[in-house]
């Protein structure tokens, strides 16, 4: 890939693994999960782990100026190879910091690499057309049909190692709305549903994919945290009536949790809720970290360790005793959002 040309993010994915480092990469298009995990692909390649908390800095436009964020470029790597800028929400800055951004990436930092996400990339203003010139753009486009989900669909799949035919990337695509976060909520899904085998089969995507749904297992979670009792238990037999698997709810609630009782630790530990969320909860969508930071004010970690417990028991029972399974996912939401905790 070179510095001042375009790519589509499908061509950026095929092409990662030669991308060599460039003083800028521009990412822009209204699919922040795309966006998202472009980036994260990225810090994976320019990024050496032990260096996070030495060498990557990150903005949020509205919170700086042009000049801070050009120190930060100026700077050289501590114990990475790269000092790495990321820049979120570009369009908020004002045309005075476009334009000093614009104008570094002139003269850039051979050791520095800035990462700028924008909503747009208007080529008609000038900042944005000489930052086009010094870096690697990547368009995020959204989906406008199954035909660009199963595109999508045919690089993940790739990328884990899993075998689809063409009839059953049909049918999955069939089944979901045009949107690439929901897509990869099923396909993760689907993938712990079939047990993680190579081949999904068409029968696998019907039984764990399905246009009825009203609600989906991340609604649950959701309710959970917020310790919504009524709802948690509606959204239950909504699952269970369109035949989710008592298990994956197991597997589902239990990374759920997992999540709650690290982000608890962190708190008691005194991290404070930017750097949790900007580091330690890299696998949650950056859109629904904060949810989680809101959630952990209902639990204390002596909730979450009954909790684990309670899952635990319910796991055990649904493939041992011969009880009906609604009535053993329903007594564990009661026991989670009731028994003895934080109120």
């Amino acid at each position: 890939m070179q510095v001042g040309k375009e790519y589509q993010h499908l061509e950026f994915f095929n092409k990662a693994r030669t991308l060599k480092p460039a003083p800028c990469f521009f990412l822009f298009g209204p699919e922040f999960f795309l966006k998202d995990k472009i980036l994260n692909l990225l810090l994976q390649k320019f990024n050496k782990k032990d260096s996070d908390d030495f060498d990557t800095v990150k903005f949020y436009a509205e919170e700086t100026t042009a000049t801070s964020i050009i120190e930060q470029l100026e700077m050289s790597p501590f114990l990475n190879d790269f000092k790495i800028v990321i820049l979120k929400n570009f369009d908020t800055l004002s045309k005075n910091d476009k334009d000093m951004i614009a104008q570094y990436l002139n003269h850039p930092v051979e050791t520095s690499i800035l990462i700028i996400d924008s909503d747009k990339n208007d080529k008609r203003i000038n900042a944005y057309k000489i930052i086009s010139k010094n870096s690697i753009s990547i368009q995020a486009k959204s989906p406008y049909g199954i035909q660009d989900i199963l595109s999508w669909l045919k690089n993940e799949l790739s990328g884990k190692n899993i075998q689809m035919d063409n009839e059953t990337a049909n049918l999955f695509a069939s089944y979901i709305e045009p949107d690439y976060l929901i897509a990869a909520n099923e396909l993760e899904k689907l993938i712990i549903a079939a047990k993680n085998k190579n081949i999904i089969t068409r029968e696998d995507v019907a039984e764990c994919v399905g246009k009825s749904r009203t609600n989906n297992i991340f609604d649950l979670q959701n309710a959970l945290g917020r310790k919504d009792l009524r709802s948690s238990l509606i959204i239950l037999h909504n699952l269970l009536e369109n035949n989710e698997s008592p298990i994956f709810i197991i597997t589902m609630l239990t990374a759920f949790y997992r999540t709650i009782w690290k982000v608890l630790i962190l708190k008691e530990n005194k991290v404070r809720e930017s750097e949790i969320s900007s580091v330690y909860l890299k696998e949650i969508f950056f859109t629904f970290r904060n949810d989680y930071l809101k959630f952990v004010q209902n639990y204390d970690l002596f909730k979450i360790k009954s909790i684990f417990s309670n899952l635990l028991q319910t796991d055990i029972a649904l493939k041992s005793i011969d009880v009906k399974e609604n009535i053993l996912l329903e007594n564990l939401i009661f026991n989670i959002l009731t028994n003895p905790g934080r109120y």
